[in-house]
């Protein structure tokens, strides 16, 4: 069997490629899971079986690839609580959609404007 040496620079382009398989994969998948961690593994089991990625490194690369679609520097939720003491909306960012919610179901601190308090 012979061993084949990759430079530094080909290392990172195929991590970045099969990165971008991952992301690609999620995109297109994940309107079919209700929660991220059977998508995960869905997306693991692509990397590997599909485009041949060693076991050890595909779930790094498909944390890596839905980490990054994720917004930054931004909330991810929003709570609007001037629609009356007994309702807040809550606006998901990720998504663009709003939710009227009680405001009983929410935590005390996230009924104070962020000037009150400390970041959550």
């Amino acid at each position: 069997m012979q061993t084949i040496t990759l430079t530094r620079k080909q290392l990172d382009e195929y991590r970045t490629g099969m990165q971008r398989n991952a992301a690609a994969f999620v995109d297109l998948h994940q309107q079919e899971h209700l929660d991220d961690d059977g998508l995960f593994d869905r997306t693991v089991n692509h990397l590997v079986n599909v485009w041949g990625v060693p076991v050890f490194m595909a779930g790094r690369l498909v944390h890596l690839a839905m980490t990054d679609r994720l917004p930054r520097g931004k909330s991810w939720i929003g709570v609007d609580v001037s629609s009356g003491s007994d309702l807040c909306l809550i606006r998901d960012y990720r998504i663009g959609k709003t939710y009227p919610v009680s405001a009983r179901l929410l935590p005390h601190r996230f009924l104070h404007s962020p000037a009150d308090t400390a970041p959550l």
